[in-house]
């Protein structure tokens, strides 16, 4: 499955899932700025397009 299958939003435990990392880890590229990401409430998410470029870099 490749980074075009993912959902347009996507959750932290999601992309981890995905990626097959640990949530600190996406938690992690949020907090210094590398990933691109929004709260809803307390959770985070995460766009298609960002997620795209950080895994490019």
């Amino acid at each position: 499955m490749g980074l075009d299958n993912l959902p347009d939003i996507i959750t932290v435990k999601q992309l981890a899932e995905f990626l097959q990392v640990s949530e600190i880890t996406i938690k992690r590229a949020i907090k210094s700025g590398e990933l691109k990401a929004f709260k809803v409430g307390r959770d985070w998410r995460i766009e298609k397009e960002n997620v795209m470029n950080w895994v490019k870099k």
